[in-house]
């Protein structure tokens, strides 16, 4: 089985999200996956899904907010929770009025958070049975705070709609390159693949998250290929890269004299290269 890829819009190229579109179609990849923490509306997710569909596209996914991902499980008083929750229940519905299967959550935001409330659990739970009646997939992907993920999946990770997001990326930053796939790889429902140069600093920090292109970074693409065959996994590769880098880091320089056009064939060939990877595995 060929296993198709995906490419998350945005990478803070200057091409409009339609016309990367164009560019993803034409550099050869399936998927696409749009990001509502960026890119907002369910309006312009709907207008993409279309364009997408008319080229051939599908969207493998659509990325929830996550700003305040830690007032669901801190706010006691509900007032912010309300508002994050709203959002986690609107990208349900967008999945499910767009024909999207899977909606990527992040378990927690913040470099602080190490304790998962109850309460958090409980409000979680709600999402899950709402997303249960709208038929869609909840990936909750490794970020800092590894307590949330390990807490939400010894609740509820025996449910057939909650799943793991793999982020290639975070497991070197910031899980600081502990097996992710080792501890959560049987849930496994989507990826974010991406590299980066782990952590740089005497602190973790936000900026260590570099979304490199595979392969130019030090991740070891050969042991997350065979991870992830081991964990049983043949689903979409989904790439969730960016252009530019961070705010005062050089790491993504080596992409900028490249045109949009340019990074995203790029993107393609790494996405190729880690697929074959992938497959001799098999």
């Amino acid at each position: 089985m060929k296993n198709n890829l995906c490419l998350s819009l945005g990478m803070q190229l200057d091409t409009s999200l339609a016309e990367q579109l164009v560019l993803l179609k034409n550099a050869g990849f399936d998927a696409f996956a749009f990001d509502r923490e960026k890119h907002g509306t369910s309006d312009l997710a709907h207008e993409l899904i279309k364009k997408g569909e008319k080229l051939g596209l599908y969207c493998e996914y659509i990325h929830a907010p996550f700003y305040g991902m830690d007032d669901i499980f801190h706010d006691d008083s509900g007032e912010l929770s309300d508002i994050m929750l709203g959002d986690l229940y609107a990208t349900i519905d967008d999945c499910h009025s767009f024909g999207v299967k899977y909606a990527v959550l992040h378990a927690i935001i913040g470099m602080d958070n190490h304790n998962p409330t109850e309460l958090g659990l409980d409000r979680l739970g709600d999402v899950i049975d709402y997303a249960v009646k709208k038929n869609i997939n909840l990936a909750f992907e490794n970020t800092e705070g590894e307590e949330y993920l390990e807490a939400i999946f010894n609740r509820y990770g025996n449910l057939e709609n909650v799943g793991f997001c793999f982020d290639s990326g975070h497991e070197l930053c910031y899980n600081h390159g502990n097996d992710m796939l080792g501890r959560f790889g049987k849930n496994l429902m989507v990826t974010h693949l991406n590299d980066n140069v782990g952590v740089t600093g005497d602190e973790l920090t936000f900026y260590d998250d570099a979304h490199l292109l595979p392969f130019d970074g030090i991740a070891d693409w050969q042991g997350i290929a065979k991870r992830m065959h081991t964990c049983g996994y043949d689903g979409t590769l989904s790439f969730e890269v960016i252009s530019k880098g961070r705010p005062t880091r050089t790491e993504n320089d080596i992409y900028k004299k490249l045109t949009d056009e340019e990074y995203v064939n790029l993107a393609y060939s790494k996405a190729v290269k880690f697929r074959e990877l992938f497959n001799s595995c098999k």
